[in-house]
């Protein structure tokens, strides 16, 4: 397949037959944005990650070993997907609201319909084409309901395990999560590699709080050395939600993070948080981080953290962009992003921007690029400790911050692991 032929309304409904009448009608309309925008959009890159001839992965069998590796919590409900597919009826405790788009569709799930059709392809538009890309291509991802009135204890895991055997594979995740009227819930979503061949993960993500709703969202790439990753999620909020995603990349070819954050109601509260770490053996790696908070009501608050540990020549980009629209007063937002370099090839580079259409707003942005301190080697140094070890207690310190706003308390755990393992002294205990 090579992304720059045109797509045939008719080929895709014979890829897929299965799709209802909805799903088919977004589909088609993606079908003909994605090919009138996309020699606009794309005509121009020269990123490799379009250069390839991509196949689409085949289901193999299940391998429960494998997903018994990424079994983080013996009380939590689980969604696995290998490869891009649902790994069906792996706890039986699932419930009704706690599916795959794929189960919905085929097996006619009636009681799903009116949620897919009011939220699902909301976030379809013509200025993006690895979106609508996503729409016609996606064979499956999470479905996650959380009705009205009900504070979801267990926590939720998304787990996307990439076991490919063969290079250039493609592969388009959709999920759709739904945060009910005075409901709460924790999600964590994991993309892991367990080989090191090349593949593109075109991911998408529509998140929609309802009014009086929190969500606590976790993303962790992690293992991805081979791989091109498109991390994309667009989430609204109603009156009074609290919403904090948190997004760790730990290694990737590629890796994309892109939020769009929505604001559609009075005192509501977005909380943005990265960490991103590229360890020495991790040469030209290329990560972008990009995200937009759209206020469209008064009242309400977003606060951007993104730190960054950048080793070898590994590079990072940082578009933050907060706009306010008319009428929104008594916004506070802030937004800084700081990073160190390790080596003296690594690479940073910071876009903040705030459009702001009205007054009585309170906005900041800030941004700091540099090296370890060496004044506070030197103190640790002078107590006794090594300085390779000082460096990376001076490394663990820095990423605390976020570490701080994880919920969580078995992934606080578990990124604490592999960011001492990708520090130059992974004996060292910081626990």
């Amino acid at each position: 397949m090579n992304f720059k032929k045109k797509i045939s309304s008719n080929s895709r409904i014979e890829i897929n037959n299965n799709i209802n009448y909805y799903i088919n009608i977004i589909r088609n309309k993606s079908i003909k944005l994605f090919n009138k925008n996309f020699e606009l959009k794309y005509s121009n890159i020269k990123s490799s990650i379009i250069d390839y001839e991509y196949l689409f992965p085949v289901k193999e069998a299940e391998d429960y070993d494998i997903i018994n590796q990424f079994i983080l919590d013996k009380n939590g409900m689980y969604l696995f997907f290998i490869n891009g597919f649902y790994v069906f009826n792996f706890f039986k405790k699932n419930k009704k609201y706690l599916l795959s788009i794929n189960d919905i569709i085929i097996n006619n799930k009636n009681y799903c319909n009116s949620n897919i059709e009011k939220y699902y392809g909301k976030s379809i538009s013509n200025n993006d084409t690895l979106n609508l890309f996503n729409f016609f291509f996606s064979k499956d991802g999470a479905y996650i309901f959380i009705p009205d009135n009900i504070c979801f204890k267990p926590n939720i895991y998304i787990i996307y395990i990439y076991n490919i055997n063969y290079d250039y594979s493609i592969i388009n995740p959709r999920n759709l999560i739904i945060i009910g009227n005075n409901s709460k819930a924790k999600i964590v979503e994991i993309h892991e590699s367990l080989t090191n061949k090349i593949c593109f993960s075109n991911s998408v993500t529509e998140i929609y709080t309802r009014k009086n709703s929190s969500i606590d969202y976790i993303k962790i790439h992690n293992n991805l050395s081979f791989f091109y990753l498109r991390d994309k999620t667009f989430l609204t909020q109603k009156k009074n939600s609290t919403c904090s995603i948190s997004t760790f990349s730990f290694e990737g070819r590629l890796l994309i993070n892109n939020l769009k954050l929505i604001n559609l109601g009075n005192y509501s509260k977005f909380n943005l948080n990265g960490l991103t770490i590229i360890r020495k053996k991790s040469l030209n790696k290329l990560i972008y981080n990009k995200t937009l908070i759209d206020h469209l009501y008064p009242n309400c608050e977003s606060y951007q953290t993104y730190k960054s540990i950048l080793y070898g020549r590994s590079k990072v980009f940082f578009w933050g962009k907060i706009k306010i629209h008319k009428k929104a007063n008594n916004i506070n937002a802030l937004q800084k992003a700081n990073n160190i370099l390790i080596n003296k090839n690594a690479f940073v580079y910071t876009k903040p921007e705030l459009e702001i259409y009205t007054d009585n707003v309170k906005c900041s942005h800030g941004c700091t690029i540099g090296k370890i301190d060496k004044n506070k080697i030197f103190y640790l140094c002078s107590r006794g400790v090594i300085k390779t070890v000082a460096k990376s207690i001076l490394i663990f310190l820095f990423s605390k911050e976020i570490l701080k706003k994880i919920n969580i308390q078995n992934i606080k755990y578990l990124i604490k692991k592999i960011i001492i393992n990708n520090l130059d002294n992974n004996y060292i205990n910081l626990m």
